[in-house]
């Protein structure tokens, strides 16, 4: 995979370098992107195999499929949307591989009280959060990824008005995130997924970086999670090379989203 080094529209910040172990090999990778894109950069595309020996590689990049899913220092981690910083190795997932049942530690559970819960941090999430605020509705935005904007965060082709409201003509989409999620960030939970809905209208979160578990009481949920990626069915489907339309400006556009 080639490397942008030049981007006609984007300023690219200084690149810092760490280097991790892969199955026994030094691989580089830029600070504060992901295991995916430095492995891919260093031309190391098979990832797992399939149980008859088959390669195997990520495939949505966006960490929803699970089929990036690696160990990362001893641990199961999606590498697509795991980034580089810190990692000493990442190698294979074994198939008699079984994770060791080790007690979590004990920590203070946060759980936080709001009107209103929105999950998903996108273009959706953040206007429904923009509405409430200006309505004195206290609310919480719940984002799995490192920024707000969703895949705002990729576009940077200029938008025509949104028709009702007349806003953000000429705009470049990245700079539409950025002036969705306005300057304040307080109550947007990044890194942070919704794995359960409980009784008592409390949201379960997990934050993917700390795996940290948290609970959210929330009166009203508005889920705007936007949409996933859909992987259909054909021949050699799974074999590495082969990824969702998202899964490619995942890797390739600079500063979007972690994997990038």
């Amino acid at each position: 995979m080639y490397k942008i080094e030049n981007h006609p529209i984007l300023d690219l910040p200084k690149e810092e370098y760490v280097e991790f172990q892969f199955e026994g090999r030094t691989v580089r990778g830029q600070k504060g992107k992901t295991i995916a894109a430095a492995l891919h950069q260093a031309g190391l595309i098979v990832h797992s195999h399939s149980t008859t020996g088959r390669n195997r590689s990520l495939e949505c990049g966006i960490g929803k499929c699970g089929a990036c899913e690696m160990l990362v220092d001893g641990q199961v981690r999606r590498i697509c949307i795991t980034s580089v910083d810190g990692v000493k190795e990442v190698r294979e997932i074994p198939k008699d591989y079984l994770p060791e049942g080790k007690a979590p530690a004990i920590r203070e559970t946060k759980i936080y009280k709001t009107t209103v819960a929105i999950i998903g941090g996108g273009p959706a999430g953040l206007a429904c959060r923009e509405q409430l605020t200006a309505l004195g509705i206290p609310n919480i935005v719940v984002d799995n990824n490192a920024t707000e904007g969703g895949q705002f965060n990729m576009q940077t082709h200029q938008f025509f008005f949104f028709e009702k409201e007349q806003k953000f003509g000429g705009m470049r989409g990245f700079d539409i995130a950025k002036t969705l999620a306005g300057d304040n960030h307080d109550g947007i939970l990044l890194n942070n997924t919704v794995w359960d809905l409980l009784e008592g209208r409390r949201i379960a979160l997990k934050n993917i970086v700390t795996q940290e578990v948290s609970y959210i009481d929330a009166d009203h949920l508005v889920v705007a999670t936007g949409a996933v990626p859909f992987m259909p069915v054909f021949e050699n489907d799974d074999v590495p090379g082969v990824y969702t339309a998202g899964g490619v400006p995942e890797d390739d556009e600079p500063g979007a989203h972690p994997a990038g």
